[in-house]
C-alpha cells in the first residue's frame, strides 16, 4: 500500500516551504500526497450539505472557492514539477479538526504542516493553536514545519 502524505496549508508564504519540504518527503517513500486546504466560513458548510454537496452558490462561497484554487492551483505546480502524484482536497469549517478528519478518512501516514503564532513585539515562536491541536489529536505522526523560506 502506497504511503500518503497529507499537507495542510494555508495560503501564507509559508505554504511553499511545507509544500517543498513534504515533496522532499514524498519523493524518499514514494508517496503521494494529498493537499488539503481548509477554509474557515461554517456558513459555507452548511449550504454545502443543504446542496447534497454541491458546489455552493453565494457570493460568498464564490469567494471562498476563488481562493482556495489560487492558493492550491500554485502550490500543486510544485508537486507536479517533482512529478509526485497529488490530490488537492478543499474543506471548510475548524481547520484542526479537518485536518484531523481528512487525515483519518485518507489514511495518512502523516501529517505535514507548518508552526504558527508569532506573538508580540519579541516575535517568540510558539506553537499555534491549530497545529497544537493536529497534534493532540493526530491519526498519524505530525510533521510540523519551522521557519521560513529559505532557512533551515
Amino acid at each position: 500500500m502506497q504511503e500518503t502524505l497529507l499537507v495542510a496549508v494555508d495560503g501564507s508564504a509559508h505554504s511553499d516551504k511545507i509544500v517543498r519540504e513534504g515533496c522532499e518527503l514524498a519523493k524518499k517513500l514514494s508517496a503521494k500526497m494529498v493537499l488539503l486546504y481548509v477554509s474557515k466560513f461554517p456558513d459555507l458548510t452548511e449550504e454545502y450539505m443543504e446542496l447534497g454537496g454541491r458546489s455552493p452558490s453565494s457570493p460568498r462561497a464564490e469567494k471562498y472557492v476563488e481562493v482556495a484554487e489560487a492558493v492550491t492551483s500554485k502550490l500543486a505546480e510544485i508537486i507536479r514539477a517533482e512529478q509526485i502524484s497529488y490530490e488537492v482536497v478543499f474543506e471548510t469549517g475548524n481547520p484542526a479538526e479537518k485536518v484531523v478528519t481528512t487525515a483519518s478518512d485518507r489514511r495518512a501516514s502523516m501529517i505535514i504542516l507548518g508552526l504558527k503564532g508569532l506573538h508580540g513585539l519579541e516575535k517568540i515562536r510558539s506553537l499555534g493553536s491549530v497545529s497544537r491541536s493536529v497534534i493532540e489529536n493526530a491519526p498519524c505522526p505530525v510533521l510540523v514545519i519551522t521557519g521560513e523560506e529559505g532557512e533551515r
